[in-house]
Formats: C-alpha cells, sequence, structure tokens
C-alpha cells in the first residue's frame, strides 16, 4: 500500500490542488461531473434497499446493505466525478487565502443541484423500471417518510456528523497513492457512515425522490427540509470542521 505519509500538511496541499483545479472548470464540466456523481451514489443505494430489504433479520440487512453502499463512492473518487458532501472541503482553499468564499459557493452550489439532478434522473428510472417492488419500496418509503419529519435539531447535528465520517473517509483515501488502498479505506469509511445511520444529502435526494415517486406520503415541501438542512449540516461537518481542523494542523504551529 502506497501511504503518502506526510500528515495534514501533504493531505492540505493536495486538496488545495484540488480545489483550484475545481475553480479552473467550465461551470457545465462541473455540473456534468455533479450529474454523475448522483448517479453513482444512488447506485450504491439502489444495492443498498435490494439486499437490506430481502434480509429478515433487520440488523444483518443493514450491515450487508452497508457493505454494497460505498460502490457509489468509490465510484465517485476513482472517476473524478463531483460531489457535494466531499467537495465542502474546498472550503480550504478560502481559509488559505487562494480562493474567495464567492467563488467557492457557487461551485458548491452548482455541484449540490447537479448530484440533484443525478439522483432524481435515478429516481424516476427506478420507479419506471420496477425494479423496487413490495418489501423494497416499502423500506424506501418508510425511511423517507421518517427522513422528512425528522426533528430540526437532529436533523442538523445528524447530517453534520455524517459528513464528518464522510470526510474522514476520503481525507484517508487521498493520503494513500494507489487506487487499492483509496478503495480499502473508502469502503472501511462509507460504510461505518452507513451503518451510523446519519444523513447524507446527496443519498437522501434519491432515497427522497424515489419514495415521492412511488406514491409515499410526502411533500416537495418536505423533500426541501430535509436536504436544506441536511445540506447545511453536511457544509459545517466537512467545509467547517474537517477543512478547518485539518488546515489548522496543517498551517499553524501545532505539534502532532
Amino acid at each position: 500500500m502506497g501511504l503518502n505519509n506526510q500528515g495534514p500538511k501533504a493531505l492540505v496541499n493536495y486538496v488545495l490542488k484540488q480545489s483550484k483545479g475545481k475553480s479552473e472548470k467550465l461551470n457545465y464540466i462541473l455540473a456534468i461531473q455533479g450529474i454523475l456523481a448522483g448517479i453513482y451514489i444512488s447506485l450504491g443505494a439502489i444495492g443498498y434497499f435490494k439486499i437490506a430489504a430481502s434480509v429478515s433479520d433487520k440488523g444483518i440487512g443493514n450491515f450487508l446493505g452497508a457493505v454494497v453502499f460505498p460502490l457509489g463512492i468509490i465510484a465517485i473518487v476513482v472517476m473524478k466525478a463531483e460531489l457535494f458532501t466531499s467537495d465542502t472541503m474546498v472550503m480550504t482553499s478560502v481559509y488559505a487565502g487562494k480562493i474567495k468564499f464567492r467563488k467557492i459557493f457557487k461551485i458548491l452550489l452548482i455541484i449540490f443541484f447537479s448530484n440533484m439532478i443525478g439522483a432524481v434522473a435515478i429516481a424516476l428510472i427506478t420507479n419506471a423500471s420496477g425494479i423496487f417492488s413490495g418489501n423494497v419500496m416499502d423500506m424506501v418509503i418508510h425511511k423517507a417518510i421518517h427522513k422528512v419529519h425528522f426533528p430540526l435539531a437532529q436533523l442538523f447535528f445528524s447530517s453534520v456528523l455524517c459528513n464528518i465520517i464522510v470526510c474522514t473517509a476520503v481525507c484517508l483515501a487521498y493520503s494513500y497513492s494507489d487506487e487499492l488502498s483509496k478503495v480499502v479505506v473508502l469502503w472501511l469509511g462509507i460504510t461505518v457512515f452507513v451503518l451510523s445511520g446519519t444523513e447524507h444529502v446527496v443519498a437522501n435526494m434519491y432515497y427522497l425522490f424515489t419514495a415521492y415517486f412511488g406514491g409515499a406520503n410526502i411533500s416537495l415541501g418536505g423533500i426541501a427540509y430535509n436536504l436544506v438542512v441536511a445540506g447545511i449540516g453536511n457544509f459545517i461537518g466537512g467545509g467547517i470542521i474537517v477543512s478547518g481542523i485539518n488546515y489548522i494542523l496543517a498551517y499553524k504551529d501545532i505539534q502532532i
């Protein structure tokens, strides 16, 4: 395994390089890569539901589904797609004074809405194809109803914790130079995220719209509530907490 064992400074320098690359992309390229990321996350979610709903023991079903779900984010990292949750770490470039917050905000908005396009497209195809039937769709609808009625504080803090886990996994992947090592640490980290049951805004885009198109008793207002709060929480978890701590460790003379 090829570990670039240079700690937070090497990681922050890598993120800064990635941030510069994102800031120089044409908007339509960011959007296309964002749509792909929404698609990839949705494919992982399809695997999760098909497995989790097919096992009578809910704990075992959730575990097996959690093992399959990481396919989506592995595809995103390997195929260089743009996912809102991990891309919140471009905030590092704001802390370093390299890119203005206004520019970063625009990048994240483009990625957020293009992720949604990808997730909604797969939600439509999922329903049109009929691959979710019976207990699988029942599970999706049950999860969606729970999400749109999640109390505000719980939803917010669950979303913060979610992206601390997800961005930690992505940071570990960035620390390795070979693809196999990236896949292994991402698989472990994203499995932990799924098992935690925390709120990932892009995964929720797929869950909620699949349930909505499948006839769930949820409104577009309820979907918007979940996605806005989860998006803000994910931003704080990845863009403020994970990125901020790594930047401080790398450049503010803290001994580690």
